[in-house]
């Protein structure tokens, strides 16, 4: 116990030195709380908005309808089903819905839609939908015949409350079902699943449509507990039998799924980069605490202190620093974290790269949990201990003597290199003077140098890893399929309509090349179109491509994991995604047959010769695209030498803009439009608006956490040589001299930092950048978003990083004054006596 009370004078004995170390971890350990906070919100939000909103936690089928869905999986007695689900007691609300595909036409407008028959009065103790309705009305009952729909089908059909739908599709035994009616209402959930493809109707009037009195597809249900999904699971089989299957939502939501464990791994490397600049950051106070105290260590050693006593006193004074660290950090940023999690973070501002993740709303509200506090608390309070214990053994390992004189093994009070520079007049006197106070007191030096270079390279890399994760999603997507534009005529994207066509491309394709800035350019037929092998049938996006050009447009050739890229004059040959090839049941060599609606209203049909399969890692593009030749895809269509597009790829993407504005006299009289990657692939740009969000929430409060850590070492540098400065005045030196003195010193020292840092900094992304980062085992199934890949190729842009380098370094050198004015003012004597 006395040495604990010892350790505890001796942390209120100083306590400027004090406050800085426990600054320093409470600083850390708060950020630490409020980022994972804030990524644990985000998540809680995305799951907790998609499955109220539709989903459910959960939802019971026939086996094999969650891979095939099909009328003819649907319940023969929907109401039996539902009373044993609601039997099972972690069951806390179930409802039955009869879901059918159909095709929702209005005058000249027509989509695909789900069809989705729910029971009015249980449907609201499972989800939200009817919550959602912002114009219109609700279902007025069971018999009401109309539907709700979402606002991007009203928009993509013209459609409004009140008008008129025509739904056609498929009844219970295979024949044409159709019906007209009216839409009572609208909703937003914005989540583009809901919004652009579902129709809502009464349980009765989906029935009558599909000529299925008793049936339905899926009992949807809400858990007591949503963290106990997978025991609820398995209770539910041993209830309902082994003819039925148990989706919960990870499953049904497969990229709400991905999109959370997208956000996890991404705050797992930004986390990791977090925790070891805090370690950083904790690890230079603690250091520079122990050793400028060695002279007190050797008064304490010579009047008998053993040098155990002494080695378990520093460290009870670690102990106690990290333990006041943890709580102050723990109020603070769990009361920052509780506060905005009840005020929600106002991200309105980044809407469009929010709407990228299903579920997530304008509005973020970070989430308190216990063991991450724990983890996170245990770990930096770990830290602070075990950084004190090097400093530690090597005081208690002293030659009282030289301790006393404040002598450490690598500190001179002149060392020969520091004589040597102070002798020679071709340095500017302010560089000799830092120089030699910087080589006089080597340790004081080395720990902030690279506590402040540790902090650089830190701040480096997490650029880094952000900017070239958000570069190469870019460069995926528009590498494997659309280029970084595509000239087309008004409207093409729509529909894919084929008499939308243009002709003249080849004259037109030889201007484009020729102009500054364009790289390649290549001519395409793209349509809807539906591929069917002898049992499947799947509607696909079909790409007629020039072999020859397209390889320079795009990479899809290097992403054949099957058989041969496509060659001019193979016109009955086709490459597919592998998703597709496995959904369809087909292999290299056989036969795959196409229907595409043609340009003068028919239906071209024609059979193929699978010649290639494709793995991109993008669901979107494996299952989705097919590639047959130029001449083939025209041919289907009937649209004669016409092209639907021209993509391009330009040599700079930054410069785009400016070379699709250069374009626009030989566009305009063609009819022709641009169209730049944003709007050719919203979701891409979505997803790297939000990188973008989400890096600027994690620099800033990084840059915070580095500024802070860098500035508490700077200051308690100069601050724990106050004796120091006492001598020099009393030996004559003026206060300003000793003012310019430390700024001297500052400077040289954070040059010499910032240059180690950026150095090292830029050399480990560019080996990063070079051989990149597998994160694939931590993903899993990241296959749900275009362009996202397993590895990661950091990326150094010097325009992020020079910036906040620059303010680092002047934030630095300005705290570094106030300890110095503050020495500079105090009598002599005063000083001397300092402790």
């Amino acid at each position: 116990m006395l040495l604990w009370k010892l350790a505890a004078r001796n942390v209120l004995r100083n306590r400027r030195r004090s406050l800085i170390t426990v600054l320093a971890i409470a600083i850390g350990l708060a950020a630490l709380t409020f980022l994972w906070g804030f990524t644990d919100g985000m998540n809680q939000q995305m799951v907790e908005n998609s499955t109220r909103y539709f989903a459910g936690d959960a939802q019971v089928h026939r086996k094999g309808y969650h891979s095939d869905p099909s009328l003819d999986l649907a319940f023969e007695d929907g109401a039996r089903m539902l009373q044993q689900v609601k039997a099972d007691p972690a069951v806390r609300s179930a409802t039955l819905r009869l879901e059918s595909t159909a095709l929702a036409s209005r005058e000249d407008k027509s989509r695909g839609v789900m069809v989705v028959g729910v029971d009015l009065g249980t449907e609201p103790q499972v989800s939200d939908l009817f919550k959602a309705i912002v114009a219109g009305s609700p279902l007025a009952g069971e018999q009401d015949a109309a539907v709700l729909i979402g606002d991007q089908l009203a928009a993509a059909l013209g459609a409004r409350a009140g008008n008129e739908l025509v739904l056609v599709g498929q009844t219970y035994d295979g024949s044409v079902a159709s019906a007209r009616l009216t839409v009572r209402g609208v909703y937003r959930t914005q989540i583009d699943e809901l919004d652009g493809y579902v129709v809502v109707m009464p349980m009765a009037v989906v029935r009558e449509f599909s000529a299925a009195p008793q049936a339905g597809t899926a009992v949807v249900l809400r858990l007591n507990d949503r963290s106990q999904l997978g025991t609820a699971a398995a209770s539910l089989k041993l209830r309902i039998g082994a003819g039925y299957e148990v989706v919960g939502w990870p499953q049904l939501l497969p990229l709400v799924s991905v999109s959370i464990r997208y956000h996890e791994v991404l705050s797992y490397v930004v986390l990791l980069v977090f925790f070891v600049t805090v370690a950083a950051g904790v690890a230079n106070p603690v250091l520079m605490a122990v050793l400028e105290r060695t002279r007190e260590f050797g008064i304490m050693l010579a009047l008998g202190t053993g040098q155990a006593k002494l080695l378990r006193l520093v460290l009870y004074e670690a102990m106690l620093l990290g333990l006041a660290g943890l709580l102050l950090g723990n109020s603070l940023g769990l009361s920052v974290t509780a506060l905005l999690g009840r005020t929600g973070i106002d991200l309105s501002a980044f809407a469009s790269g929010l709407r990228i993740m299903p579920g997530l709303s304008d509005i973020v509200y970070p989430v308190v949990r216990a063991d991450r506090s724990v983890m996170i608390s245990a770990l930096v309070f770990g830290v602070a201990a075990l950084v004190a214990l090097y400093p530690a053994v090597r005081a208690a390992t002293l030659e009282p003597v030289a301790a006393i004189r404040g002598m450490v093994a690598g500190d001179t009070a002149g060392s020969p290199r520091a004589n040597r520079l102070a002798a020679s007049r071709r340095w500017p006197v302010f560089v000799l003077i830092a120089t030699r106070n910087v080589l006089r007191n080597r340790k004081r030096s080395a720990i902030t140098v690279s506590g402040t270079a540790f902090a650089i390279v830190a701040y480096v890399f997490l650029y880094g890893y952000l900017d070239g994760f958000g570069e190469q999603i870019v460069d995926n997507a528009t590498g494997y399929l659309t280029g970084h534009a595509q000239l087309e005529r008004p409207g093409f994207r729509r529909d894919l309509a084929p008499e939308l066509a243009f002709g003249d491309a080849p004259a037109l394709l030889q201007v484009l090349r020729q102009m500054p800035g364009v790289q390649a350019a290549a001519p395409r037929v793209q349509a809807q179109a539906l591929a069917s092998s002898a049992s499947r049938s799947e509607g696909i996006r079909l790409l007629g491509i020039d072999p020859r050009l397209e390889r320079e447009l795009t990479i899809i050739d290097r992403a054949l994991v099957q058989g041969q890229p496509l060659e001019q004059g193979a016109d009955r040959d086709i490459v597919v995604g592998r998703e597709l090839a496995e959904k369809l049941g087909l292999r290299l060599g056989e036969k795959l047959v196409l229907l595409a609606p043609g340009a003068g209203g028919e239906l071209g049909t024609a059979a193929f010769r699978i010649r290639g399969v494709f793995a991109t890692e993008s669901s979107a593009f494996d299952r989705g695209i097919a590639f047959i030749t130029l001449p083939a895809a025209q041919g289907l269509l009937g649209i004669g030498d016409r092209v639907s597009s021209i993509n391009l790829r330009v040599a700079d993407r930054e410069q785009l803009s400016a070379v699709l504005a250069r374009m626009g006299p030989q566009l305009r009289p063609r009819g022709v439009v641009a169209s730049p990657w944003e709007e050719l692939m919203p979701q891409v740009a979505d997803m790297l608006a939000l990188i973008r969000v989400f890096r600027a929430i994690v620099v800033s409060v990084f840059f915070v956490v580095v500024a802070l850590a860098v500035m508490n070492t700077v200051f308690m540098a100069v601050a724990e040589r106050t004796r120091e400065f006492g001598v020099m005045m009393a030996l004559g030196t003026s206060p300003p001299a000793i003012v310019r003195m430390v700024m001297y010193e500052t400077v040289a020292l954070m040059a010499a930092a910032s240059l180690l840092g950026y150095a090292i900094g830029s050399a480990l992304v560019l080996t990063f950048g070079r051989y990149g980062l597998d994160l694939s085992s931590l993903y899993g199934d990241y296959s749900a978003i275009p362009g996202l890949t397993g590895m990661a190729y950091p990326r150094l842009l010097w325009t992020s990083i020079v910036g906040p380098g620059v303010g680092l370094f002047l934030a630095s050198v300005a705290v570094s004054l106030y300890p110095a004015l503050r020495a500079s003012r105090l009598e002599p004597t005063t000083a001397i006596r300092h402790v």
